[in-house]
């Protein structure tokens, strides 16, 4: 028992140090000192500094050719025979380990890393196993560490994480201070955003310019943009699932970080040692002195503030059950010309159990309860009012999983949410009011799924991927439903009799059946091919005729007149890495089909409109591209180039030639780009210094600009003729960062200093295109553009 006692502290004890020590044999030893095979060796990958489990680290037994991935736990498992072996960890941007044992019975051991003094390998997209793209059955999933994140120019002093994806083939904004991502021909409400599995309705604050996520409590962010497995669901476009990092259960660390635009801080550390730990961070912006000094008298006289706060409580209460409480806030206003304001904010709870039942099965449940509130508050002093508007969503999620081997496993699971939205109140708040209140009915549905998922493979060249999800909505009162004439147009003109439905009745229900399936075929080692197919069901829709989300757009849910947007989306790619997986590439071509899309009929009114079945026209819409991508992972020199060309098309036709936009021909969404080229680079100068660039150029997007103008009762008036067929200029912009690294006493006290300029050439990109009317001649285009000038930005970050 003393010996089992002393190896056993040996064992927890050594993996920090290894690399600078010879290391000697070890044993792992247990309770079955006599056990001649199937002994069980697990254990836990952490960062020896902070303590933070490093997940997707790899574990290879080399005598074995087994490589084994740790969860998101930082956990692994190995079956071994009674052996001498020697383990080998590795993780990006840490110091590898090589760990000599002696498997004599089961055991466990833990795993301090410590991060690379020169960290050559940051820029690595998946930060895992670096062949995954290669083995796997995954199309279109793209994982970013932060590691990969904070090489990228800080926009505005800060590393942006929605900005970073943007930069990777398929994914584009439409423009400076846009917010949200437009993926592979679909809108910004096509994409679901959740933090720790709590879905955010508007990721971005101050219209787009800084994203609403600290990246200091991120751990990583995984974008499914083709193949998505069937555990997600109600968005037709994409996922962007972000998990945040949890605190460490045996010291106390945080970070602190300061720009001329915001700053933020964040602490961790044990609640109850070795038991519980927590993890704060808020982010605050002090921007108006900048906005100030503007020269534009209606920009300078704005005001703009945010922030945001986390908060992660993690209790891993055994080895085989963790729960994780995460808090989200958010919260945004902006004074324009100090008489109107707009806000919003966010707020999200979500809770988490994780559980190892046995050696095969797992299970994992989550509850959530999401708000999100905007409001546009206008005090001019004449007729002064606020209109407020929000979503309530609370939902909960099970997954059981259950691996037959190392190679094949499935997961099953359900989920059920319900979301209520109000769409909008307008109440007066002057003295004297011209205005009447007004309240636009309040929204309720309820949705529910059940899915699979198989992932298995037949030897080393194929590999399969398939799952099936059934999704169910029921759309349910209080509310007052209109019925319209037949064989007329949806107006207020043609309704003839109203519906009263009682609190929880039934209006209308949906449901669907969306099966997903990949298969890979691998040539070789290093080259792969894979095909996939994708349905999803989305049951809530952003009205809004603007490119990007604006706190004025409204979020409405499908009904017995707006049916739920259907996507059906086709993949093939080619990949291949080569030269010991340091440069990776990969091409990939898509079409996706889209049924029951929002769009709007010409003069549309949508802000606190009861019927807005009367302004909304159901259109379909197609998508297709090619996808090329060039990332080198190793070297002083680190960096991808990605290339898109795509297309996003919509079309309307109804029976009522008077609603048809541009004649049922096709034409280009708000958001179609069809090219798009980004540049990557960091240079490692030396161990301290890094520089890095991007560049970005894109088509510019397309818009309606007036063909005449024509008077009215004495009012000069705009005719528009065809919509979306002229287009902005085309975008590009140069941005540079320069990063030095101070170290401090010890691993305890890290400094880095980061300088940056966005727009290096000063390229005047516009955000749109409006026009002025001038008496006796014809319009006259203006160009509005955000960052019209080179931006500087300097950024102090220190850990401790």
């Amino acid at each position: 028992m003393k010996k089992f006692l002393l190896l056993s502290l040996f064992l927890i004890g050594q993996a920090a140090w290894s690399q600078t020590t010879a290391p000697s044999k070890r044993e792992v030893v247990g309770r079955d000192i006599g056990q001649l095979k199937g002994i069980k060796v697990s254990g836990r990958i952490i960062d020896a500094i902070t303590g933070d489990a490093l997940v997707g680290a790899t574990v290879t037994v080399p005598e074995l050719d087994i490589t084994k991935i740790t969860d998101n736990n930082g956990s692994f498992e190995l079956t071994l025979d009674r052996a001498e072996y020697t383990i080998q960890f590795r993780y990006v941007g840490y110091e590898t380990i090589d760990y000599p044992i002696t498997a004599v019975g089961d055991g466990r051991m833990s795993i301090r890393m410590i991060q690379e003094d020169f960290q050559l390998d940051d820029v690595v997209i998946f930060g895992r196993d670096p062949e995954k793209n290669i083995r796997s059955t995954d199309m279109g999933a793209i994982t970013l560490n932060m590691n990969t994140i904070r090489e990228l120019p800080p926009f505005l002093g800060e590393i942006d994480i929605v900005r970073s994806l943007a930069t990777l083939p398929g994914v584009s904004q439409v423009g400076e201070a846009s917010s949200g991502l437009n993926v592979r021909g679909g809108g910004v409400d096509q994409n679901l955003i959740q933090f720790a599995g709590a879905p955010i309705y508007n990721p971005s604050h101050m219209f787009g310019l800084f994203t609403a996520f600290n990246a200091d409590v991120v751990n990583d962010v995984t974008l499914y943009k083709a193949v998505v497995p069937a555990r997600y669901g109600g968005r037709s476009s994409a996922i962007l699932d972000i998990l945040p990092k949890v605190g460490s259960v045996n010291k106390w660390g945080g970070d602190l970080m300061l720009s001329n635009y915001s700053g933020k801080l964040s602490l961790n550390g044990p609640l109850i040692k070795d038991k519980v730990s927590i993890l704060g961070g808020f982010r605050i912006s002090y921007i108006n002195w900048f906005l100030n000094s503007l020269s534009n008298p209606t920009v300078n006289s704005s005001q703009a503030n945010f922030y945001d706060g986390n908060l992660i409580i993690s209790a891993p209460i055994s080895e085989n059950n963790e729960f994780t409480y995460s808090y989200y806030t958010s919260y945004d206003d902006f004074a324009f010309a100090s008489d109107t304001t707009i806000s919003w904010n966010n707020t999200a709870h979500s809770l988490q159990w994780k559980s190892r039942l046995s050696s095969k099965l797992s299970l994992e449940a989550l509850g959530y309860y999401s708000i999100y509130d905007y409001g546009i508050f206008n005090q001019s002093g004449l007729n002064d009012f606020e209109i407020n508007s929000g979503i309530q969503d609370l939902g909960g999620k099970l997954f059981l999983g259950y691996n037959f081997s190392e190679n094949n496993k499935v997961i099953f699971g359900g989920e059920f949410k319900q979301v209520k939205i109000q769409p909008g109140e307008l109440t007066p708040t002057g003295v004297q009011q011209e205005i009447l209140p007004q309240k636009v009915q309040d929204e309720l549905g309820q949705e529910a799924a059940i899915h699979f998922q198989h992932e298995f493979e037949l030897g080393e060249k194929f590999g399969f991927s398939y799952g099936l999800r059934y999704d169910t909505y029921r759309y349910l009162g209080p509310r007052v439903v209109r019925q319209y004439r037949e064989n007329k147009p949806i107006s207020d003109g043609s309704a003839i009799s109203e519906t009263n439905y009682g609190d929880g009745e039934t209006i209308q229900t949906y449901d669907g059946l969306g099966p997903r399936a990949s298969f890979r075929y691998s040539l070789n080692k290093a080259s792969s091919i894979k095909v996939g197919y994708n349905k999803m069901y989305q049951f809530i829709h952003l009205i809004s005729n603007t490119a990007t989300i604006a706190p004025t757009d409204v979020w409405k849910l499908s009904d017995n007149f707006l049916k739920p947007q259907i996507a059906d989306q086709y993949s093939l790619g080619f990949y291949n890495n080569f030269k010991g997986n340091i440069f990776e590439t990969s091409i990939e071509v898509y079409y996706k089909d889209l049924q029951n899309v929002v769009e709007y009929k010409d003069g549309a009114t949508l802000i606190m409109q009861n019927h807005l079945e009367t302004e909304l026209i159901p259109a379909e819409g197609k998508a297709y591209g090619v996808e090329l991508y060039v990332k080198k992972n190793l070297g002083r020199l680190t960096g991808w180039i990605s290339y898109t060309y795509s297309r996003s098309l919509r079309r309307v036709i109804t029976a009522f030639e008077e609603e048809n936009i541009n004649n049922g021909e096709w034409y280009a969404s708000n958001f179609d780009k069809p090219h798009d080229l980004t540049l990557i680079g960091n240079y490692k100068v030396s161990t301290n210094t890094s520089f890095s660039a991007t560049f970005a150029y894109s088509t510019g997007r397309p818009v309606t600009f007036p063909e005449a103008k024509f008077d009215y009762s004495g009012i000069n008036l705009a005719y528009f003729d065809s919509r979306n067929q002229q287009r902005i200029p085309d975008f590009h912009r140069l941005d540079l960062a320069v990063n030095f690294k101070l170290k401090g006493k010890g691993r305890f006290f890290d400094g880095d200093w980061t300088f940056s300029v966005l727009n290096v050439y000063g390229r005047k990109n516009p955000f749109s295109i409006f026009f002025d009317d001038a008496e006796g001649a014809p319009p006259q285009a203006l160009r509005l553009a955000i960052l019209g000038v080179p931006l500087p930005s300097l950024s102090y970050a220190i850990k401790f």
